[in-house]
């Protein structure tokens, strides 16, 4: 597989990857970058090419997002990517570790209160107690995954260490 990534804004440039690892590689570069352009041209060892152009708020996340669902054997198009479907193919997650791997493509870089999670969470998947969410936002804290500030009422967090969004992963994607 080979990833050109064209990128505006800090650390603007073009960069390449191929091989095995060029999905790491790739993900763990667009994490680095304050980006607000993003180009990503993939090109599949069978010969299939995917392009995609991301700009707003969080561009680095949502060409994360397209390169791992763009990687799987199925050929999708940008508008059908989602990290639902790299969910559903892995159904060995635990709660703890689908909602953690939801809160890290959803909130990456911001601030989020249990019942924001909870909200999203939601419509993503359905039905989830807000008991639950805080319980397991708790947990995150405990274990430094999160950091956590704020009153009772008006608790927020954030994770603690953004640098490697993919390799904090480990549910198998890249093969």
């Amino acid at each position: 597989m080979k990833i050109r990534l064209e990128i505006e804004g800090k650390n603007a440039g073009n960069i390449s990857y191929k091989g095995p690892d060029c999905i790491e590689l790739a993900a763990a570069y667009l994490n680095s970058t304050e980006a607000y352009e993003v180009l990503v041209h993939i090109v599949k060892d069978d010969g299939t090419k995917a392009d995609a152009e991301f700009e707003g708020e969080f561009p680095a996340i949502s060409a994360m997002k397209f390169i791992l669902s763009t990687s799987k054997t199925r050929v999708e198009t940008p508008s059908q990517t989602s990290i639902t479907n790299i969910i559903n193919e892995s159904q060995t997650l635990t709660l703890k570790e689908r909602l953690e791997m939801f809160l890290r493509f959803e909130y990456p870089r911001v601030w989020f209160t249990s019942l924001d999670v909870k909200k999203q969470y939601e419509l993503v998947y359905g039905k989830i107690g807000l008991s639950t969410v805080s319980t397991y936002l708790a947990r995150m804290s405990r274990e430094d995954i999160l950091i956590r500030r704020g009153n009772r009422n008006q608790r927020e967090y954030r994770f603690k260490d953004e640098s490697n969004i993919v390799r904090n992963m480990e549910f198998g994607l890249v093969k």
